[in-house]
């Protein structure tokens, strides 16, 4: 990354207009608010928050009631991923909860990520909501970095929905196997196939093609195509799919096998 002295200081703007409310104790984000953040943001930043300074409420248009402002100034340690350069230091606001007496948690200098997107003004950017500021470590970031690589290469579709299914018995008695046709924002094929055999366990595979065979390999968890489908398939197999009992205990066992989303904001 180039840093630039003569593109001056970062100013973050805080969106607070979307009902987020103050910013709560940091807690262990989820592979799934990973990877959202790490889509939604445009601008990725690994940061060393150095000093936070209270805002009064004059200095802090749109305050929510029990939360006080921070400016916060951090220095650039690594733009993870930018349009542009990014200038060795940055400053942007928080909000955080106070106490009973209107005193708020200390902020301490810290390594953080920050997930960004442009402000309105040459050179200003905007955290993405009120959970874009996250605690830094070696494992959070490979873990943004491998959504982002998984992106960029354009080979996970975008999971809309279940356009149908179907279920077709097997060759001997308590055999069958049923597929779910995955809609797509890209219209890229998707199907899962959920296969039964008498005295095995069903076995879930998945193919991003038009053609399914035994190669066909499951779901890795943690993974960009693992988000997709455990937050992008609806939680019940809809009628318009033209599913019988059968199916739709299969399209459970589906989602059971997948786990769930595992949002937390």
């Amino acid at each position: 990354m180039r840093r630039d002295a003569t593109a001056g200081t970062l100013l973050i703007a805080m969106l607070f207009g979307f009902g987020l409310g103050p910013a709560q104790a940091a807690t262990a984000a989820s592979f799934a608010d990973l990877a959202a953040l790490s889509l939604a943001a445009p601008v990725v930043v690994h940061a060393t928050a150095i000093k936070d300074q209270r805002l009064s409420p004059r200095d802090a248009p749109g305050l929510a009631a029990g939360s006080a402002r921070f400016l916060v100034t951090a220095t650039t340690t690594a733009a993870i991923v930018a349009p542009a350069d990014v200038p060795p230091r940055l400053t942007y606001l928080i909000d955080l909860a106070v106490d009973a007496r209107g005193k708020a948690p200390k902020p301490v200098a810290r390594e953080v990520l920050l997930f960004l997107r442009p402000g309105t003004a040459a050179g200003q950017y905007a955290l993405i909501d009120g959970h874009a500021e996250l605690p830094w470590t070696a494992a959070v970031e490979a873990t943004v970095r491998s959504v982002l690589t998984d992106n960029r290469r354009g080979t996970v579709p975008i999971v809309t929905g279940i356009a149908s299914a179907f279920r077709v018995p097997g060759g001997v008695p308590g055999e069958a196997e049923s597929q779910f046709f995955v809609s797509t924002r890209d219209g890229k094929p998707v199907s899962l196939v959920v296969l039964t055999r008498p005295g095995e366990q069903r076995q879930l595979t998945i193919a991003l093609g038009d053609v399914i065979d035994d190669a066909a390999a499951g779901v890795p968890p943690a993974t960009l195509l693992w988000y997709r489908l455990a937050c992008g398939l609806p939680p019940a197999l809809p009628p318009s799919a033209g599913a019988v009992a059968d199916v739709a205990d299969d399209y459970r066992f589906v989602l059971h096998s997948l786990g769930p989303c595992g949002r937390t904001f």
